[in-house]
């Protein structure tokens, strides 16, 4: 007998499961590598003492998140503006909600949603602003200066870009967030803020997307009902 067809088909709990630990893996993989390597990423997270609740000491944690949060925004504008244009490229992007894991992961609940969209948050800004562009753009004098930084900027967007090769479009949109997301890094030097908002941009594309796909079902229902 096949072994295959042994194999159960793989569950929107499955997704959500593989989605969860691959994420967190992303992000205890930066903490190895700074580490091993160095700089530290969590050297960019605002450090809170939970015995003391002042204003001055969870400011850069709440403010991080505030800001983040509404610095996903223009990510969200960007994308709902890119969606308009008659491409066939943004129509093949459109398409892929209609396949494989991608369609499983848009029928989890919102909560799941979240979750995942937190985990990518943590996990993949650790690893790609809080390790490799600081890696990146490390100099052997310990001060780095333009061009340094501007190749940490730089290399680090093309590796998370490349990391997303979903399409050839979805490449040079995720390289472009990255280069937003380094940017906001370099500006505040908060990491909760380009966390943050990644975390929102991902929670609220995925949610809109899922409830499109449902809306779009219900529709498809009642025509033919």
């Amino acid at each position: 007998m096949d072994d295959s067809e042994d194999e159960a088909p793989q569950t929107a709990d499955d997704v959500f499961r593989t989605a969860v630990i691959f994420e967190s893996a992303l992000g205890l993989l930066a903490l190895f590598l700074g580490w091993l390597l160095g700089p530290d990423p969590r050297a960019l997270v605002p450090k809170i003492d939970l015995s003391v609740f002042q204003w001055d000491v969870w400011s850069p944690v709440v403010l991080g998140i505030g800001y983040g949060m509404a610095a996903a925004i223009p990510m969200l504008l960007g994308i709902a503006v890119l969606r308009r244009l008659p491409l066939e490229s943004v129509r093949e992007l459109e398409r892929l909600s209609d396949d494989g894991m991608l369609r499983l992961l848009l029928q989890l609940g919102p909560l799941e949603l979240i979750l995942i969209s937190l985990c990518a948050g943590v996990g993949e800004e650790l690893l790609f602003r809080g390790w490799l562009m600081q890696w990146l753009s490390e100099n052997p004098s310990g001060v780095s200066g333009p061009l340094e930084i501007g190749i940490g900027l730089i290399g680090s967007s093309i590796a998370f870009g490349l990391v997303h090769p979903i399409t050839r479009l979805y490449v040079v949109v995720a390289t472009v967030i990255g280069l937003y997301l380094g940017v906001l890094l370099l500006l505040s030097g908060n990491l909760l803020i380009p966390i943050a908002a990644h975390a929102t941009y991902d929670a609220v594309q995925l949610m809109m997307t899922a409830w499109q796909k449902s809306s779009d079902s219900v529709d498809l229902d009642e025509s033919v009902d």
